[in-house]
């Protein structure tokens, strides 16, 4: 089993999250129920950002949505 830290966007605090490795590449994204809030979040265990905190810009926009702007 691995562990990682993110923070709880509820919340603030730190939260520990975990996942099990079973021999494969580290994941993007894992499901983790947060002790804090007990809600599910999306976390990138390499880093602790949830997915919720990406954000798009035009660099990463379709053309054709970047058009309508």
């Amino acid at each position: 089993m691995q562990t990682f830290v993110f923070r709880c966007p509820s919340t603030g605090y730190n939260v520990q999250g975990s996942f099990e490795e079973a021999n494969s590449p580290l994941p993007t994204y894992v499901g983790q129920h947060c002790l804090a809030c007990r809600r599910l979040h999306i976390v990138d265990p390499r880093n602790g950002r949830l997915l919720a905190d990406r954000q798009l810009t035009t660099a990463n926009l379709p053309r054709h949505i970047e058009e309508l702007r």
